[in-house]
């Protein structure tokens, strides 16, 4: 999505991310970082699970948030600012997740709705990048794709939530481009009183990708997959050399 896009969507983020769909990808990684000390969360958007995660470093442990958009970068600011561990932690970086360096060995980089604005090409320069940071089993970790190939999505409204008077929910749709990619529109609307009484529409093109080729990708850069992975996600850990 272009930071155009972003303008639009950033208001709206946390007033209409899912809650199940929160609820389930929160679950996935207190399930799966314990003892990951040093974490990068590539996309992190306005910092819902940034807060996740920050909960779960130990004593001496050190975020990164890797976040390219100024208009989610703002939004992801402002949270951290009223977390008060996340002052001596959390280093928000403004580079994408394809040139991002930290100064530290990494143990997991955390990949959430950010996968479909990357084309397999960028994924396998994505994969590459972060594998050469990775601590010995380094953990990458993914939400499962909401869509596992291209196919048109009729209207379809998301829940939302209430802020004062006001409720905020999503209809999204998309249509086929071509064999790898959609196209999503999703108009944010917000009610009061039982009518509409606002409506804006970001549109962005999504590159479509099935878990199965997700798997193939990072066993081609040098990942296994986690067994038994929580629901809702994907996990795979950086390949230990045999002797």
């Amino acid at each position: 999505m272009s930071d155009a896009g972003y303008q639009v969507n950033a208001q709206y983020y946390d007033l209409i991310f899912p809650s199940s769909i929160h609820d389930t990808l929160a679950a996935g990684l207190r399930a799966l970082l314990p003892g990951a000390r040093t974490i990068v969360e590539i996309g992190p958007g306005t910092g819902r699970f940034t807060q996740e995660i920050l909960a779960l470093l130990p004593d001496g442990g050190e975020l990164f948030a890797v976040e390219p958009s100024p208009a989610m970068r703002a939004a992801l600011a402002t949270r951290l600012t009223g977390l008060p561990k996340a002052a001596d932690v959390v280093t928000v970086l403004p580079e994408d997740g394809l040139t991002a360096r930290v100064g530290a060995p990494v143990d997991a980089v955390v990949v959430l709705n950010v996968l479909t604005h990357l084309g397999p090409d960028e994924r396998a320069r994505l994969w590459r990048h972060w594998a050469g940071m990775l601590t010995p089993s380094g953990l990458v970790i993914a939400d499962a794709q909401f869509i596992q190939e291209p196919v048109d999505v009729p209207p379809t409204v998301a829940e939302g939530r209430r802020l004062g008077r006001r409720y905020y929910d999503t209809v999204m749709r998309a249509r086929v481009l071509d064999t790898q990619r959609v196209l999503w529109a999703m108009t944010y609307r917000t009610h009061e009183g039982g009518e509409i009484v606002r409506e804006e529409t970001a549109e962005f093109d999504s590159y479509v990708m099935s878990d199965d080729r997700l798997d193939a990708e990072l066993a081609d850069a040098g990942f296994t997959a986690v067994p038994d992975r929580p629901d809702g996600v994907l996990a795979w850990r950086l390949a230990t050399p045999t002797q």
